[in-house]
């Protein structure tokens, strides 16, 4: 979410310099994300949240819209709206922040009172579109889809070629995170080394779970396999990426799956679960395959054919590759954010004159 953040200060810097407009100014509660301060107009605001709340509506009075980038910060959307009625409201939302499921944010009592004073919903996925309206009673019209996006990199110099018997996985392992469903990989590992005994399986991350998922490696007889190679730093991570032969994250609590976009960057074939927002960025057969997680076999199926199909493989990670280019590089964004903030100017704009014509 903070590198969301960070792509859209940086999109809206580059829109107010390209249309000679005042740069865009951000107040946040606590300075965990370094902003260069010389590109917009950065407010540091105290800790205090009603000195946040007052302070952000105040500075709102001349915006020509005030965006909210999380739900928890509605009541201020709300307290906006009723000091700066003209202003155009847009929040933004991610996944399972706007899921009202048990273990994450539950809806709050205020929440369908003051979602009235948004006027634009910007979401990562359709998924989590659908999930809020349904959850929250927002009606589907006032949703507009703004996918994520990542920064390109070179081709890797063993893209062309990758013959090995890596499978990798990339996530926190947060007590949170069990729907990212490591434990449905290991076991569908351990079938797998029926048939290629040499597969080595790496998990990028750390957290609570690591402990009970290193146990069951051991129950299932594949620590062998299995390499738990905890957080990694850049360039780390990349040597990972390098080493891997297929992606693979059977995750059915993805709000969108920025993951794959970063293992198609490296031109790996990806393997994603047919629950959540995942399936809305893997094409089945095309770029990657998307499966049931509940179903260990199937999942060490498609390994195989991905372990052992080089060509299918490859051409899987060749399309990823060439979606990431064509849907989801910046210029992208850029452009779905221009049109969100374009749709909700316009509805400032109308609400205004209607005001005007009937005053």
């Amino acid at each position: 979410m903070q590198n969301f953040n960070r792509r859209v200060i940086r999109n809206l810097i580059s829109r107010a310099q390209t249309r000679n407009e005042a740069p865009p100014q951000v107040r946040v509660l606590r300075d965990r994300d370094r902003i260069p301060m010389d590109l917009l107009s950065f407010v540091r605001s105290h800790q205090n949240r009603i000195v946040y709340l007052v302070a952000s509506a105040f500075t709102a009075r001349r915006a020509r819209v005030f965006i909210v980038g999380h739900i928890n910060l509605l009541p201020l959307a709300a307290f906006v709206r009723c000091l700066h009625w003209k202003t155009p409201i847009l929040l933004f939302v991610h996944g399972d922040e706007v899921w009202n499921e048990p273990g994450r944010r539950q809806k709050r009592w205020y929440d369908r009172l003051f979602l009235r004073a948004v006027d634009r919903i910007a979401s990562v996925s359709c998924y989590t579109a659908e999930i809020m309206s349904r959850e929250f009673r927002v009606h589907p019209e006032k949703f507009s889809i703004l996918p994520n996006a990542v920064d390109l990199i070179e081709r890797p110099t063993n893209a062309a070629q990758k013959d090995g018997l890596v499978v990798l996985t990339v996530s926190r392992l947060s007590l949170g995170d069990r729907p990212k469903n490591v434990d449905q990989m290991l076991r569908a590992i351990a079938i797998l080394t029926r048939k290629l005994p040499n597969v080595r399986y790496e998990i990028v991350g750390d957290g609570a779970l690591r402990g009970e998922l290193e146990r069951l490696a051991q129950e299932l007889g594949i620590t062998g396999n299995v390499a738990f190679l905890g957080r990694l730093s850049e360039a780390e991570l990349s040597q990972a990426y390098e080493r891997a032969s297929v992606f693979a994250m059977p995750s059915s609590k993805e709000g969108f799956g920025i993951v794959y976009l970063e293992a198609w960057l490296r031109f790996l074939p990806v393997l994603c679960s047919s629950f959540g927002a995942s399936k809305e960025v893997v094409s089945n057969g095309s770029d990657g395959f998307v499966v049931d997680h509940r179903e260990p076999e199937a999942v060490a199926n498609l390994l195989y054919e991905l372990l052992t199909d080089s060509r299918l493989a490859r051409r899987f990670g060749e399309n990823g590759r060439a979606k990431v280019e064509s849907k989801y590089l910046n210029n992208s964004f850029r452009a779905n954010l221009d049109v969100i903030i374009d749709e909700v100017l316009s509805q400032g704009d109308e609400y205004r004159s209607a005001v005007k014509s009937t005053s």
